[in-house]
């Protein structure tokens, strides 16, 4: 009678349970179809709306909105682990806080902590919009953790604690869909967008992780990255067809050298127990060790914080329709069975269901190594944690000094350095240091502290190494750019202190930008101000929004003993002006100071400037930071389009118009209607090349960005050459490195700098002038300051920044990404100032 009564007791548990979980929706009760299906793909709303029902009802999954995209959607996060470890959510995070910060907690109190916690992994899918099969994967991945019961889902379940984010990019996802489905069945099929998949940067957003300047990234890090502090990381991509079918680490050679040791075996580790799994399933094409390094932070803000970074690259597909490739079509590194890729693929037909299998098993050998090895993650953590708090090798510390050409900007990168947890002090007294005497108020950053490593890799100058197959092989090119060091790229003053000092300071929850001042006079001419800062330009682009005249002084001048330099900043007074110049002081850090006479000087005076931006259909990252920074320091714009030029007349409704970095037959011709629908296909033409010539010779000016030079050069014959343009890569190349520069300070394109500065150079020219004005020059020795160089005799001499009169007009060769990524704050003026000196006009104060 027990037996029959236990049996009947069982029986009741098992339909019980298979009752709840036939509650539980599956991807295709939402989405209308099964993942991975040939020509269907679930957009933003869809996954959203199955991420919450599953949410609703699952014990095992928590949905959180973490916050709004840049385009006002959802982004969110699927916790997702046992009913018993949901409830202790709270416990286990505090547990990873701890651990991350072993100042806190005794090995004691981090050996019980490490017997009890969770591994925490972190799946990021479909940063890149395109590469649409993680963000379809996620949806099964969900499903099936949170409605299996065999021993291998409990053992995941009970040892892990996953953070899914079914989409890094959820505003991308809704445009590729929609573009997809607009398309089917047309020879667009699966093709590109005319436009980018993120408002801004596109393929960027993945180059975004030590800057913070996106929304998404700042989500990831601060609503999820930094409150968790994840052991495994896993970033989901897709890349080309006719390579393997997935590559994992390890990584090659270099990585970043602040990154732990321990850290390196790790990613090695994880990613040949991902290879091994997947070919222990028949899954051929997995390769590893090839092509993809570790040493840019941009995309690998985990291995400063604890964490393993695991990079998946799937083939790629026409997002969802099928292709088929033959073995001959493939490339040749992954034809031949080798050490790196054991199990070739034999070609045939792929599909999104072989992303989204091949995904899906990367994410569960993830999940099953953290759950087996749970202890071993969390020690490792807590051990590369202690090792960071407890450094004692040089240097000691880096200071920031508190006296700043621009505070403001100097601000800025401390704000970054803390949104990657690294502390921050301020000494309440003077002291000395390395032989040197600094005053209270300098910020200090101690290598000793649990993101010291950050800090270091983010403060320092780079060294890339030299590697080569073999002695007197060439040298091997870098994967991306190699300098990060931020107060090079933001004009900061920085000081490395290798001796260890004591002084009283102050940890800092968060640098404060100080507030600006405003010197009353009763009935002054007017007010100026310096041109030294990125906020004096908000304030001028504020004022001139006011209708106030604004001038710069074209020489130096004297008021009383001060003598103020050229590029000075004066706006005449009028009724109102105090109070709008106080409103201004509250958030920017900007000195007004009286002028009671009007000085009897040169001067430019500035006027409303009606910009455009060239806006071609190939999608140009570069124009899109190129907005975001305009956006960001208050410039007005238009963007301009190819039929806007071919329509002529460009002088009514523009006084200036920036070409991003485009090639010049991008500009001319732009893609063809093979590619992409006709309406969207081609580019100015040769009638929009006479056009913009035409708008220049009546007086408009002509601003282009980094290797665009090449359009005015070759078009409009311009005396001016680019000097490395025929130079092979083993003569010249430099892969994204912060070189020096001499400018030319009485320019009013470069109002506001010093003699020296820094500026960022990728794939850029180097220009020899005949005719024009040199403003900036790379000086008669190595320019490197952080980075790689090869090559740096063909720099010497050669200029940087170019003004070349055309006509009535000006043509502007700015040779350099002047805005890179968002981060280059230190020449952001460059371009300021470009784009307020094309319409000024020279006169006498």
């Amino acid at each position: 009678m027990k037996k029959a009564n236990v049996g009947m007791f069982l029986l009741s548990l098992l339909f019980l349970s298979n009752f709840v979980f036939s509650q539980v929706p599956k991807p295709e009760d939402i989405i209308g179809f099964k993942v991975g299906e040939d020509r269907k793909v679930a957009d933003m709303h869809q996954i959203v709306e199955y991420f919450n029902r599953l949410g609703e009802s699952s014990e095992r999954v928590t949905v959180k909105e973490v916050g709004k995209t840049t385009m006002g959607n959802p982004f969110i996060v699927a916790i997702i682990t046992s009913e018993q470890n949901q409830n202790n959510l709270e416990k286990y995070q505090k547990y990873q806080q701890l651990l991350a910060d072993p100042r806190k907690i005794t090995d004691v109190e981090a050996e019980k902590i490490i017997n009890d916690g969770k591994a925490i992994v972190m799946i990021n899918c479909s940063i890149h919009a395109s590469e649409i099969g993680a963000s379809q994967m996620s949806m099964e991945l969900a499903y099936n953790l949170a409605t299996k019961n065999d021993p291998d889902t409990k053992e995941i379940l009970n040892n892990v604690i996953l953070l899914l984010v079914p989409m890094h990019n959820p505003d991308g996802i809704q445009m590729v869909v929609d573009w997809y489905k607009k398309n089917l069945g047309t020879r667009y099929e699966g093709g590109r967008m005319p436009w980018l998949y993120h408002k801004y940067v596109g393929h960027d957003n993945n180059r975004d992780w030590y800057m913070f300047t996106q929304v998404e990234s700042r989500l990831t890090v601060e609503g999820i990255h930094n409150v968790w502090h994840p052991q495994i990381i896993v970033d989901m991509h897709q890349m080309g067809s006719r390579g393997a079918r997935i590559f994992v680490p390890p990584f090659v050679d270099p990585y970043e050298p602040n990154i732990d040791p321990i850290l390196e075996q790790e990613v090695g580790m994880m990613g040949t127990f991902i290879a091994t799994e997947l070919t222990a399933q028949g899954k051929a094409g997995v390769i590893h060790s090839t092509g993809f390094d570790a040493w840019t932070p941009a995309r690998a803000y985990h291995h400063y914080h604890g964490g393993i970074r695991i990079l998946t690259e799937v083939a790629s597909v026409k997002l969802a329709t099928p292709i088929e490739i033959k073995f001959d079509e493939l490339a040749k590194n992954v034809i031949q069975r080798s050490v790196k890729i054991p199990l070739p693929w034999k070609g045939g037909k792929w599909t999104l269901r072989d992303i989204v299998d091949y995904d899906y098993s990367a994410a569960m050998a993830v999940l099953t190594n953290a759950a087996r090895l749970r202890k071993n993650w969390l020690n490792n953590f807590y051990v590369i944690h202690k090792k960071a708090v407890t450094r004692k090798e040089p240097p000691f510390s880096y200071l920031i000094l508190k006296n700043q050409r621009d505070l403001s900007t100097a601000v800025k990168m401390m704000n970054v350095l803390q949104i990657g947890g690294v502390e921050i002090n301020k000494a309440e007294e003077s002291f000395w240091a390395d032989g040197s005497r600094y005053p209270e108020g300098t910020y200090i950053v101690y290598m000793a502290q649990p993101y010291g490593g950050f800090a270091k890799t983010l403060l320092e100058r780079q060294v890339y190494p030299e590697i080569r197959d073999y002695p007197g092989a060439p040298l091997k090119t870098p994967y991306d750019v190699v300098a990060h060091t931020l107060p090079l790229l933001m004009g900061v003053d920085v000081v490395k202190v290798d001796s260890p000092f004591v002084v009283k300071s102050v940890l800092l929850n968060r640098v404060k930008k100080p507030k600006g001042t405003v010197e009353y006079a009763e009935h002054p001419f007017g007010y100026m101000w310096s041109h030294s800062t990125n906020d004096d330009i908000v304030a001028l682009n504020r004022l001139i929004k006011k209708g106030y005249e604004v001038y710069w002084a074209a020489e130096d001048f004297k008021k009383g003993d001060s003598v103020n330099p050229a590029g000075t900043m004066i706006v005449k007074f009028k009724y109102g002006l105090v109070d709008d110049l106080q409103s201004i002081v509250k958030d920017l850090y900007v000195n007004f100071k009286e002028l009671d006479n009007k000085p009897e000087i040169k001067v430019y005076e500035l006027k409303p400037v009606k910009l455009g931006l060239y806006k071609s259909w190939t999608a140009s990252m570069d124009e899109g930071w190129t907005r975001w920074v305009l956006e960001q320091y208050e410039f007005p714009y238009r963007s301009v389009y190819n039929k806007d030029i071919r329509k002529g007349n460009l002088n009514q409704n523009f006084d200036v118009i920036i070409f991003p970095d485009l090639r010049d037959i991008t500009i001319v011709n732009g893609i063809s209607d093979k590619f992409i629908p006709p309406e969207y296909s081609g580019g100015i033409g040769e009638v929009g090349v006479k056009n913009i010539k035409e708008f220049i010779e009546k007086g408009g000016s002509l601003i282009t960005l980094n290797s665009c030079s090449e359009f005015p050069i070759k078009r409009f014959y311009l005396p001016v050459e680019n000097s490395v343009r025929r130079l092979n890569r083993k003569k010249f190349f430099i892969p994204g490195s912060i070189l020096k520069v001499l400018i030319d300070p009485n320019h009013p394109i470069a109002y506001g700098f010093k003699r020296e500065g820094a500026i960022f150079y990728r794939r850029s020219p180097a220009f020899t002038v005949r005719k024009g004005k040199s403003v900036v020059k790379y000086p008669v020795h190595n320019p490197l300051l952080s980075g790689w160089i090869n090559g740096d005799n063909y720099l010497y001499n050669k200029s940087a920044l170019v003004d070349v009169p055309f006509g009535d007009g000006k043509i502007i060769l700015i040779g350099f990404p002047v805005q890179y990524r968002g981060q280059a704050h230190g020449t952001f003026k460059f371009l300021f100032n470009s784009i307020y000196y094309g319409p000024a006009e020279l006169k006498k104060m």
